[in-house]
C-alpha cells in the first residue's frame, strides 16, 4: 500500500506542533514558561501553531493554496508619532517574519507537495539572504 501523498508533511507538521506544545508545558516545578502568554516568544510560537493548523486544514480539504501573508493593519498616525519605528504594526510584522522563518522547512515541504504557499514576507527574507550571499561572493 503506497504511503499517503502528504504523510511526510503531516509528520513534519505534527513534530513542529508537538515542539510548540512542549514549549508551553508546565516546567518540573509547576511554573509556566510563558506565564502571561504575551511575550514575544509566546506570540511567535502561537502564530506558528496557527499557521501549522491552517496548513493541516489546507491538506485535509485538498486546498491548492494557502495564504500565510501578514494581515496586520497599518496605523499611519501611530507610525508618525513613533520616530523609532516601534509601532505595534512593525512589531507584529517582525514577529510574523520570525514565525515564518521558523517554519521555512515546513513551508518548503508543503510547496514540494504541490501546495502553493503565499508568504511574501518569507520570500523577501529569502531574496535578502541571496543578495547578501551574492555580495559576499563578489566582495
Amino acid at each position: 500500500m503506497p504511503p499517503e501523498p502528504h504523510s511526510q508533511l503531516h509528520e513534519l507538521i505534527a513534530e513542529r506542533m508537538a515542539t510548540i506544545d512542549d514549549a508551553f508545558a508546565p516546567r518540573s516545578d509547576g511554573s509556566l514558561p510563558f506565564p502571561d502568554g504575551d511575550s514575544d516568544g509566546a506570540r511567535v510560537l502561537l502564530r506558528q501553531h496557527s499557521m501549522l493548523h491552517r496548513l493541516q486544514e489546507a491538506i485535509e480539504t485538498s486546498a491548492p493554496a494557502l495564504d500565510l501573508a501578514f494581515e496586520g493593519e497599518f496605523d499611519p498616525v501611530e507610525a508618525s508619532l513613533d520616530a523609532e519605528g516601534d509601532s505595534s504594526f512593525r512589531k507584529s510584522l517582525e514577529l510574523h517574519e520570525i514565525a515564518l522563518a521558523g517554519l521555512a522547512a515546513v513551508i518548503a515541504s508543503a510547496r514540494a507537495a504541490g501546495i502553493e504557499i503565499h508568504a511574501p514576507e518569507l520570500e523577501r527574507a529569502e531574496v535578502l539572504v541571496e543578495d547578501l550571499a551574492e555580495g559576499d561572493r563578489l566582495g
